[in-house]
């Protein structure tokens, strides 16, 4: 299955990028992608070498061996990144430390693997179909029918990242793939700034040239403002002829 890629990217209004993202062909699997977001914590120095560390095991992951069982590899570049990225603070004396989401795409299903407040969303066509769970103390909260802490700061805390004092323990997720099906990975510079919802408007409008990641990353910014995060953004979607979209259009219209 064809699977085309928009990946953007912008450091806001921060000092420094510590958002990174990369799709990787998987060599030993004809067709295969991997998909892989990090966001280095903003409040942590050396956040930037934590999320680098992220994609530098990836880039080392998929050349390691054939993958019979994707969630298994899923965790353990998680298990590997973790213990990288407690190397680098070891190494520099500070205490780096990175969300993840990744999305591993073969020819018919799709599995993800994410840790931290990074998301991933599953659409098919309109329709929201799942999204990953952020690991912040305001989601345990909510879970629990209690109400959110009176500090944002508190209520968007992590209790559990990539290189943190915490038990690392990836949530998991998985789907076959339909014709209508995509996603959105995105750090939390972005899904802070825009409904989920907006994406989906704006994407039936974007002409099939348009550069929608890099548009949308545009005005996560700009809501942002002068201390706007790092905003990161990648779209997995399908190609489609511009006969479907047409016919698209015309469903729409018609109601």
């Amino acid at each position: 299955m064809n699977w085309r890629f928009d990946v953007a990217s912008t450091i806001g209004g921060r000092p420094e990028q510590q958002d990174r993202a990369e799709v990787f062909a998987l060599p030993l699997h004809n067709g295969d992608r991997l998909v892989v977001l990090a966001d280095g914590m903003g409040g942590q120095r050396d956040g930037g070498l934590a999320a680098q560390a992220v994609i530098d095991t990836a880039r080392a992951a998929v050349t390691d061996s054939p993958i019979d069982h994707p969630h298994q590899f899923l965790g353990e570049l998680c298990r590997r990144a973790d213990r990288d990225i407690v190397a680098i603070g070891r190494q520099r004396e500070t205490n780096p430390a990175s969300t993840c989401v990744l999305l591993y795409l073969s020819d018919a299903e799709a599995y993800w693997a994410h840790v931290g407040d990074s998301r991933l969303y599953h659409f098919q066509a309109d329709t929201l179909l799942s999204h990953t769970r952020d690991h912040t103390i305001g989601e345990l909260l909510k879970e629990a029918g209690q109400a959110p802490v009176a500090s944002r700061r508190v209520d968007h805390r992590l209790y559990m990242c990539l290189g943190g004092q915490n038990e690392l323990n990836p949530e998991f997720g998985a789907t076959a793939i339909g014709a209508d099906d995509w996603f959105v990975l995105c750090s939390d510079g972005f899904w802070g700034q825009l409904d989920i919802d907006e994406v989906v408007a704006r994407r039936h409008s974007a002409r099939g040239d348009d550069d929608l990641a890099a548009e949308l990353v545009g005005l996560a910014r700009e809501r942002g403002g002068a201390h706007s995060d790092n905003v990161s953004l990648v779209l997995a979607t399908q190609p489609t002829s511009r006969l479907r979209q047409a016919w698209q259009r015309l469903r729409r219209v018609g109601g």
